[in-house]
C-alpha cells in the first residue's frame, strides 16, 4: 500500500487503514496462543500427566468415523447411564407395587406344633393353625385404610418412575437426533464450501492477472479478493471443526458408542 501511495494510486488514509488491519491480525496471536495452552493443559490433565505442550498433527489430517448410520435403532439408548437409571427406578417401583398389593392377603403360617394333631377346644384360638389362620384373616382388615394408602402411593411413585423414564428416552432420542443432523448439516456445508473455495481461489487468480496486465484495477481488489478467500478458508476449518464435534456428541449421546 505504501508503494501504490508512492505511485499516486492510492491515499495515505488507505495506508494507515492496512496498517491497522494487521495490527488487528497480530493482536489475536496472544489469545491464540493462551487458548492453545490452556487446551494442552486441560488434555494434560485428562491423560494425568504434568501440563505441558501435546504433539498433534494438522485439522486435514484428522480422518472422521465415516460409517454413521442416520437410522440408529433407538435400542442403543439403553447404553445410556440417564436411561439405565430411569429405567432400574422404574422397575423398582413396578416391584414396590406388587409389594403395596401383597398386604392385602392375609399370611397363613402352618407350623409342625400347631398341625390338626394338637386341635382341642381349650387351645383352639391359642395354640393351633386356626389361630394363626384367623390372625392372618383378620389383619388385612384391621389394616385396609393403612394397605390402602401404601397402595396408592406406591402406584403414584410407579407412574412417577414411568413418566421419569419416559423422559429419559425423550431426551435422549432428541439429543442422537440433534447430533446426528449437525453430522449431516456440516457434511453439506463443507460440499458447498469446497466449490466457493474454488470460485474465491479463481477470483484472486483473476485479480492479480488483470492487475499485471490492464490498469482497471490495482492491488486493493487484489488484497480484498484475498481476504474473501482467507475468510472463506477460516469458515470451512469451523466446517470440519462442527462435523468432528458432532460425531463426538453423538458417541456421547448414545451412551458410549453406535455398536450394540
Amino acid at each position: 500500500m505504501k508503494a501504490l501511495k508512492e505511485g499516486a494510486i492510492v491515499t495515505g488514509a488507505a495506508v494507515v487503514q492496512s496498517e491497522a488491519n494487521r495490527y488487528a491480525a497480530e493482536v489475536t496471536i496472544p489469545d491464540l496462543k493462551r487458548s492453545i495452552r490452556e487446551t494442552e493443559n486441560s488434555l494434560s490433565i485428562l491423560l494425568a500427566r504434568s501440563p505441558g505442550s501435546i504433539k498433534r498433527a494438522s485439522l486435514t489430517e484428522q480422518v472422521p468415523y465415516q460409517n454413521l448410520q442416520t437410522g440408529v435403532p433407538s435400542q442403543l439408548l439403553k447404553n445410556r447411564p440417564d436411561v439405565q437409571q430411569a429405567e432400574y427406578s422404574f422397575r423398582s417401583a413396578f416391584e414396590n407395587t406388587n409389594v403395596a398389593r401383597a398386604y392385602f392377603y392375609p399370611s397363613l403360617t402352618i407350623t409342625a406344633q400347631g398341625g390338626v394333631s394338637s386341635l382341642r377346644i381349650k387351645s383352639l384360638f391359642d395354640n393351633s393353625i386356626f389361630y394363626n389362620i384367623v390372625g392372618g384373616l383378620t389383619q388385612p382388615i384391621f389394616n385396609k385404610g393403612l394397605n390402602k394408602s401404601r397402595l396408592r402411593i406406591a402406584q403414584a411413585q410407579q407412574q412417577e418412575a414411568y413418566y421419569a423414564f419416559q423422559q429419559s428416552l425423550l431426551t435422549a432420542g432428541s439429543e442422537v437426533s440433534n447430533a446426528l443432523y449437525a453430522y449431516q448439516t456440516a457434511v453439506e456445508k463443507q460440499n458447498s464450501r469446497a466449490k466457493q473455495l474454488k470460485a474465491l481461489e479463481k477470483a484472486v487468480d483473476y485479480t492479480k492477472e488483470l492487475l499485471r496486465y490492464s490498469s482497471s484495477t490495482n492491488y486493493t481488489d487484489v488484497l480484498t479478493s484475498e481476504q474473501s478467500l482467507l475468510s472463506a478458508q477460516l469458515s470451512s476449518v469451523n466446517d470440519r471443526l462442527q462435523e468432528l464435534q458432532a460425531i463426538v456428541n453423538l458417541y456421547k449421546a448414545l451412551g458410549g458408542g453406535w455398536k450394540q
